[in-house]
């Protein structure tokens, strides 16, 4: 038989931590299934029936005593073990993940439903056997010359494995301090994450056929003149962001390959809605102006009005010197706040993100509600027919 007729479905068991918000994914055994054979539903009554029998299999893989450890480093009980399917693909290893399939799954489970809404964010055991099993290899090796700082220290870094995600550099680190093997790519979490939010916590949802591209650009061109330099490019007004977060860097230079790239569902859109010019003024698409009060942190103050005088360009090289009044946001200087566009099934879900462009990356926040009305509205006036 064909073995791209065949899938791989995954069984494992989630560990959940109430207080940390963290599933440890423990991955046990795997069935394959005829393509065509595969229902969801029953695959779903299939590992909750059987959960006893998964959660003998997986104290041979993640024992018990790695759940105290885990315990113990943050500092609260496990609060459930659940049944999941981890994932589902094809047999033959050159294929993409059938990643509508798991999303099929993941919406017709109701604790993953439940997990999702309630925020929880899963981690690969085999991550963090590999880390236990190399402290208690240092311990057998070096037993007289242990002490409780040397546990301490464990226990600190386990915690960072558990609660954060971190770079190349400090992957490194741990990879030199004999902590191998910890360390994978986030960037599918990332996505995943990214996903949720766009779906989820989204600013508006239109039809694809209601959006006016060209009418955007036009308008972001005329603000990106009046305001800013432009470099006469169309994809520097709007452009590609991976799955990932990340900006698209690939070979594809035109806006028409963006929005096809888009529209496949390969990449999101991304546009601005506010960003910096050089004096240090925020200005956003409704022609509204902030400054950044650095000595306030973490607090959005729009209730502070302050004047600054500036050149506004007129027309080749002539500028009016104008009074403006701004308000006062917290925003790092190399970021800006956008429109984060994602499709599916012909529905276009706009977003509210901060584009980082030092990092060229997006990320989903909620600190910025207060411009949802007017990022609607703006968006409404020069896109939405």
């Amino acid at each position: 038989m064909d073995c791209d007729d065949e899938l791989l479905i995954t069984y494992g068991l989630g560990y959940a931590f109430e207080k940390s918000k963290l599933l440890i994914v423990s991955e046990i055994e795997e069935k394959t299934v005829l393509k065509k054979e595969i229902n969801i539903m029953e695959e779903i009554n299939i590992i909750n029936k059987f959960k006893e029998k998964l959660y003998t299999k997986c104290n041979f893989k993640f024992p018990n005593d790695y759940i105290i450890n885990i315990e113990e480093t943050l500092e609260e009980k496990l609060s459930k073990v659940i049944p999941i399917i981890t994932s589902i693909k094809s047999k033959n290893k050159n294929m993409e993940k059938q990643s509508h399939l798991m999303e099929e799954y993941i919406k017709s489970d109701l604790n993953q439903v439940r997990l999702r809404k309630e925020g929880y964010i899963p981690k690969d055991s085999t991550l963090i056997k590999d880390y236990l099993d190399n402290c208690s290899e240092d311990l057998e090796i070096n037993a007289k010359d242990k002490n409780q700082k040397t546990s301490k220290y464990n226990k600190l870094l386990l915690k960072v494995i558990l609660t954060t995600s971190f770079g190349k550099e400090f992957s490194k680190f741990l990879s030199k301090k004999g902590q191998a093997g910890i360390i994978n790519s986030n960037n599918k979490l990332i996505e995943e994450q990214l996903e949720y939010e766009l779906k989820n916590n989204f600013l508006i949802k239109k039809k694809y056929s209601e959006l006016d591209f060209l009418n955007l650009l036009l308008f972001l061109e005329e603000w990106q003149k009046k305001y800013f330099m432009w470099d006469e490019k169309y994809t520097s007004l709007m452009f590609s962001i991976d799955k990932d977060g990340k900006k698209y860097k690939g070979q594809k230079s035109e806006i028409k390959d963006f929005v096809i790239s888009f529209i496949k569902g390969k990449r999101y859109l991304y546009l601005p809605f506010g960003k910096y010019n050089e004096d240090n003024i925020f200005i956003t698409l409704n022609d509204e102006m902030y400054h950044n009060n650095k000595n306030k942190e973490n607090n959005i103050n729009l209730g502070n009005k302050q004047s600054n005088v500036i050149l506004e360009k007129k027309e080749n090289n002539l500028y009016q010197i104008t009074s403006v009044d701004f308000q006062e946001i917290d925003l790092e200087y190399n970021k800006e706040i956008g429109y984060l566009l994602s499709y599916s099934n012909d529905d276009v879900y706009i977003s509210l993100v901060t584009y980082d462009s030092k990092n060229q990356e997006v990320s989903h926040i909620n600190k910025f509600d207060c411009f949802k009305t007017k990022m609607i509205e703006a968006i409404k006036k020069h896109c939405i027919i």
